[in-house]
Parts: C-alpha cells; sequence; structure tokens
C-alpha cells in the first residue's frame, strides 16, 4: 500500500514548526511530517496518525478548527 498526505494550515509558519517538532517520528518512514511554509504535510498509511496530529494541533493552538476540519474531511 502506498502512503497518502494531507496538509494542514496552521496559524504561522512558527506554529506549523512546533506541530512538525512534536510529531516527527525518527525512523518512521510511513508516518511522517514535513513542514512547507504554515502547512504541514503528514504523510500516512493508517488514518489515525493524520488524526492524532490534527487533533495536538488544535489543542495547542496551532490551527484553527476550520483547517483542521478539513483535513478530516479528507481522510
Amino acid at each position: 500500500m502506498t502512503g497518502a498526505e494531507v496538509r494542514l494550515t496552521c496559524i504561522s509558519p512558527e506554529a506549523a514548526a512546533a506541530v512538525v517538532a512534536e510529531a516527527t517520528r525518527p525512523g518512521d518512514t510511513v508516518h511522517t511530517v514535513r513542514q512547507d511554509g504554515a502547512d504541514v504535510v503528514i504523510g500516512y498509511q493508517d488514518k489515525r496518525w493524520p488524526l492524532d496530529v490534527v487533533d495536538w494541533a488544535g489543542e495547542h493552538g496551532h490551527a484553527h478548527d476550520d483547517d483542521a476540519a478539513r483535513v478530516i474531511a479528507q481522510l
């Protein structure tokens, strides 16, 4: 199975960097995060991974609820 990607738009590039720093899983080549400006690109095979990343970002004020909802709707 090839992994998929979704993008979470954060409130700023600094917020996106905080999400990437928190969610990075060294050695995991399937469930990944990387920064693209104010976006966090979330690579996954298991849909729970992007849900966890989006949930954490929202709880810590790094992304707005509507942006998080867009990611969830794409899954």
